[in-house]
């Protein structure tokens, strides 16, 4: 099996993918953006330091938690840095609609098999627009038409069919997750139509992306993440208590209040980071 490169170039993409999970869970947590509203967040109401009930292999998950910060401080921040650096914030809001847009399939078949039919219509109404008049997806005319963005995943759509989410895991690269949502994200993988193109420019495109992901999602995130580590008590059971709280939100298609959660954002609202 390890000797068939196509297989490990599907396995290692989808690695890369999957731990710019980390980002995009760490965006969630706040409604303003401000790296200081974020960490007085995480101050004022510190997590229990273990919860046996939702994280049974917290040992395992710490020190898989301890790999991933230092993968992300050595590797990730400097290179979110770099293209901070040599980017401007509407060229790299621009390659995060592109992103997005890419990823339009997933959300829309994920919004088929939760049933919510009015959320794909707005979906293949989104991808229709925005890879027309918005330049191939770099713009978002949709949202301003009244579309609004929105996620979806096979993890989400495996909660609303009644799928318990299972103990929090904690893996190299993949980052924060649940045995739910990490089994949601392969079969995302496998929905996505790039990943069934087997010719050199697909494979282009999947490493291409891939990389293009994880440091567009790093990027806003390096002065909150920052904070986090500064001023939590337990900066590893801080992460996991937002991380589930957003998820809760996410799943329930932000349609739900939850006294004990910060009101979850968009990375449109980092672009004032410099």
């Amino acid at each position: 099996m390890f000797g068939n490169r196509p297989f490990l170039k599907t396995i290692l993409a989808f690695a890369a993918t999957s731990f710019a999970c980390l980002a995009p869970a760490a965006a969630q947590m706040t409604d303003t953006g401000d790296p200081e509203d974020f960490a007085t967040n995480i101050e004022a109401t510190p997590p229990p330091l273990t919860n046996p009930d939702i994280d049974p292999w917290e040992n395992f998950n710490r020190r898989m938690f301890s790999i991933n910060n230092t993968l992300d401080d050595t590797i990730l921040v400097p290179a979110a840095k770099a293209y901070r650096a040599v980017t401007h914030k509407k060229q790299r809001k621009g390659i995060r609609n592109l992103l997005a847009n890419a990823r339009t399939p997933v959300i829309f078949v994920n919004d088929l098999l939760q049933g919510d039919v009015d959320r794909a219509g707005n979906t293949a109404k989104r991808f229709f627009i925005n890879t027309t008049i918005g330049f191939g997806g770099m713009g978002d005319p949709a949202e301003r038409m009244g579309i609004p963005q929105h996620s979806e995943d096979f993890g989400q759509t495996l909660a609303v069919w009644g799928v318990d989410s299972g103990p929090y895991l904690v893996l190299p690269f993949f980052g924060p997750s649940t045995v739910r949502d990490g089994f949601g994200a392969a079969v995302d993988v496998g929905i996505d139509p790039v990943f069934w193109v087997r010719t050199d420019a697909a494979q282009i495109t999947r490493f291409s992306r891939a990389g293009a992901t994880v440091i567009t999602a790093r990027e806003p995130l390096l002065e909150p993440i920052e904070e986090i580590q500064e001023k939590s008590l337990d900066y590893y059971a801080s992460f996991r208590s937002f991380y589930l709280q957003a998820r809760k939100r996410e799943i329930n298609n932000g349609r739900t209040d939850y006294e004990d959660l910060p009101d979850i954002g968009d990375f449109e609202e980092f672009d004032d980071i410099e």
